[in-house]
């Protein structure tokens, strides 16, 4: 039986990889979780990859890889200094990770998923949108942000602030998401905003 991604954003990103010429090798940075959804190219054929720095989501992932009969090959890593040699993905993406840490780790960790696509790579991040209501908290001191990415909140970013990333890129689908999501009996308002774009 297939799982199906929560990640729901991704089955864009997903038909846009299905759609290149390209060797279907794809890296998640960022890949750990309950549900992975390096879970889902590996479905469509994908020799999948993935880097991750918190042990107890490495460890979730590698529960869910065991549970489902899926070699994730999700390595314990950082993805500002990503343990892959230059060019080797036809497709990198970040799903809900890359926010955790400060500005500029984002910008040295944006250096490397360009380090590692080879030419006419796909990738595919989102950015927390200084519009979202959900994350503005400072995190924990024992949390994984605050003490392996000396990060204290979020990174929120206005509209275009992220396109600085992708000048060695064109730039295939920029979207910002607005939903509403029910927590504790409030609505809250969640914005993102998410790039999909081919390395030039």
């Amino acid at each position: 039986m297939h799982n199906v991604c929560w990640a729901t954003p991704l089955y864009a990103y997903l038909r846009m990889c299905n759609a290149s010429t390209l060797p279907k090798v794809v890296l998640d940075c960022g890949a750990g979780g309950s549900e992975p959804p390096l879970s889902l190219f590996s479905q469509f054929g994908y020799k999948i990859y993935g880097v991750e720095i918190a042990e107890n989501s490495l460890m979730e992932s590698r529960k869910f890889g065991f549970e489902h009969q899926v070699d994730l090959q999700i390595v314990k890593g950082d993805m500002r200094s990503m343990p892959f040699p230059d060019a080797y993905f036809s497709f990198v993406y970040s799903y809900n990770a890359i926010d955790f840490m400060t500005k500029p780790d984002i910008a040295v960790s944006m250096s490397e998923i360009t380090r590692v696509l080879r030419q006419d790579g796909l990738c595919y991040v989102n950015f927390l949108s200084v519009d979202d209501q959900e994350t503005w908290e400072p995190f924990c001191n024992s949390g994984p942000a605050y003490s392996l990415l000396k990060s204290e909140t979020f990174a929120h970013f206005e509209d275009d602030e992220a396109d600085v990333y992708f000048k060695n890129y064109v730039l295939l689908r920029k979207e910002k998401r607005l939903t509403d999501k029910l927590f504790e009996g409030r609505v809250l308002k969640r914005a993102e905003i998410d790039y999909i774009a081919k390395i030039k």
